[in-house]
C-alpha cells in the first residue's frame, strides 16, 4: 500500500511541474501583450488609429523557416528567427522553448513579440526587418497568405508585412554556421521555401 501512494504522489508531482511550465509559458505571453499595450499607447500614429487593436489571441511559438526547398522531400529541423549581433536571422539552433508571442489582431493581422526583450518585428529601412519598440502600426503588422503543409506537416505561410507589402524570407542559402539573415522581399504568388513561416509550437 505504501508503494501505491508513493506512485500516486509522483504521478501529481509529474503533472505539477507541467501545469507550472504552462502557467509559465502564458504568463509570459500576457506580459507581451500588456508591454505593446502599454508603450505603443503612447506612440501610436494616425495610421495606426485606423487598424483594429483589439487582440483575439495570443500565442507562445517559434517563427520557422522550413530550412530548405519544399520539394527536396528532405527531413530536416527547421530554422528559428532569432536575434544575434549581426540582426534577426533563421538559425539551427533547435528553440529551447517559444521566442515569440503570436498575437491574433482583429482584422487579420499578427503582431509578433520577442520574449526575451518584449520587442516587436517590424519593418526597417530598405528591406530589413528589425526588432522594435511596439506601437502596434503598420510596420508591425504582418498578414498570413498562401497557406502550404511541410513535409513535416506543419503548416506554413508567407508573412506579408501590411506597410511595404513585402514579406518575411530567410534571404539566400545557410552560411557555414547554418544561419541566414532575414529581410523583406517581393512576394510571389506561388512562395518559394525561403517565404514559408510556420508558428511552431512547444508542447
Amino acid at each position: 500500500m505504501r508503494g501505491r501512494r508513493s506512485a500516486r504522489s509522483r504521478v501529481r508531482g509529474s503533472w505539477a511541474a507541467r501545469l507550472t511550465g504552462t502557467a509559465f509559458a502564458i504568463l509570459l505571453a500576457g506580459a507581451g501583450v500588456a508591454a505593446y499595450l502599454i508603450v505603443g499607447a503612447g506612440h501610436a500614429s494616425k495610421d495606426a488609429s485606423v487598424l483594429p487593436t483589439r487582440v483575439l489571441g495570443t500565442q507562445a511559438i517559434s517563427l520557422v523557416s522550413p530550412g530548405g526547398p519544399a520539394e527536396s522531400g528532405a527531413s530536416q529541423a527547421p530554422l528559428a528567427l532569432l536575434t544575434s549581433r549581426s540582426g534577426l536571422g533563421f538559425t539551427t539552433a533547435a528553440p529551447a522553448g517559444a521566442d515569440w508571442t503570436a498575437d491574433q489582431m482583429a482584422g487579420g493581422t499578427y503582431i509578433f513579440i520577442y520574449l526575451p526583450d518584449g520587442l516587436c518585428l517590424g519593418s526597417a529601412r530598405g528591406a530589413a526587418v528589425a526588432l522594435q519598440r511596439c506601437n502596434l502600426e503598420a510596420g508591425q503588422r504582418w498578414v498570413r497568405q498562401h497557406a502550404v503543409i511541410g513535409v513535416s506537416g506543419l503548416d506554413y505561410w508567407q508573412l506579408r508585412n501590411l506597410a511595404t507589402g513585402r514579406c518575411l524570407t530567410a534571404a539566400g542559402p545557410s552560411g557555414a554556421s547554418g544561419g541566414t539573415p532575414a529581410r523583406l522581399e517581393r512576394c510571389p504568388a506561388a512562395p518559394g521555401s525561403a517565404q514559408l513561416i510556420g508558428f511552431l509550437t512547444v508542447s
